[in-house]
């Protein structure tokens, strides 16, 4: 009975011995980088922060994209999948902010994720046409209050962070104005600019480099760099937004030392001379952010848009 004892013990020994090592090596093989949209639009400067972290790692990291029901099918495969750090996915926290508030039957929950690290914001811009008699946020504002329910908006999908954006503003300025999801920013803009929209929130992504529409707001705490000329909400007295983080996830009881060691090759990458240049082309604002506060964060943004959801009576669909 004793031997059996013993033998027991060192087997649990050996165990967390061969745990650690496998932590202090790791990566010791190729990592599974999941991105839960289809290709375009940010997915060019994830590639390259993927290269990055396989250049820091020593180890290939493993672009794949994995799109489909608003990011949730990539988003529940990364889920499940085994806690060890070789499948991760990278991509806006909206899969866990936002989606399980709107989407039925979902096979995960805000807690079925580690948050790793931030590496940039997404903000969100209202713009109009360059030709429109509204040259900033307080015109539009005062003729879409004489006018209550006549000035279409668009944006690029019911709910998300775009649309909840609008709809905090409509309240605390006092307005009331239809809005229009289009599949992306493009066919939103392509709609404002035929004059079927009086005005359209888009990524500043979409719009910093364009001469045809005019930023009249950014949706963030402060000026954003590619639009230096736009105020920002908080600016102008408007006292909730909500801006688009964009991270490293792995499944929920990743190992700490993973985390820890995820976490630092992170903030190597997005200090990379390729990853900024990309940034920078994109029109994205690199804000790197490690793991714990990253996480209190975005728990607050879920929170905090879990009782809007509420009070705008939405459910799960």
């Amino acid at each position: 009975m004793r031997s059996v004892k013993w033998a027991g013990l060192f087997a649990m020994l050996f165990s967390l011995g061969g745990t650690a090592v496998a932590q202090d090596t790791y990566p010791a093989r190729p990592v599974q980088l999941i991105y839960p949209f289809g290709s375009g639009g940010t997915d060019a400067l994830f590639r390259v922060f993927s290269m990055a972290m396989s250049k820091i790692g020593g180890e290939q990291f493993v672009y794949i994209n994995r799109e489909g029901a608003s990011g949730a099918i990539g988003a529940a495969s990364v889920a499940r999948a085994q806690p060890d750090g070789y499948t991760l996915m990278i991509g806006p926290s909206i899969v866990m902010t936002n989606l399980p508030y709107t989407q039925k039957d979902l096979s995960y929950t805000f807690d079925s994720f580690d948050f790793v690290c931030q590496l940039n914001v997404n903000a969100f811009v209202l713009a109009v046409r360059a030709d429109s008699p509204y040259k900033k946020l307080e015109d539009l504002v005062e003729a879409a209050r004489r006018q209550p329910g006549k000035f279409n908006y668009g944006h690029s999908g019911t709910y998300t962070d775009v649309h909840l954006n609008m709809l905090t503003l409509a309240r605390q300025a006092g307005i009331q104005v239809q809005d229009i999801a289009y599949r992306g920013d493009g066919p939103n803009l392509l709609r404002l600019l035929a004059g079927d929209l009086e005005f359209t929130i888009n990524s500043v992504v979409s719009v910093a480099s364009r001469n045809d529409v005019r930023p009249l707001v950014v949706f963030w705490d402060r000026r954003h760099p590619a639009l230096p000329d736009v105020p920002s909400v908080v600016e102008l007295g408007y006292a909730s937004f909500f801006t688009g983080y964009q991270g490293l996830y792995a499944p929920r009881d990743t190992p700490r030392p993973v985390i820890a060691k995820l976490e630092n090759m992170c903030m190597k990458a997005v200090q990379t001379e390729e990853y900024q240049t990309a940034a920078q082309k994109q029109g994205a604002a690199v804000v790197p952010m490690r793991s714990a506060p990253f996480a209190a964060e975005a728990r607050k943004s879920y929170e905090t848009k879990g009782a809007l959801f509420a009070e705008l009576g939405v459910k799960p669909q």
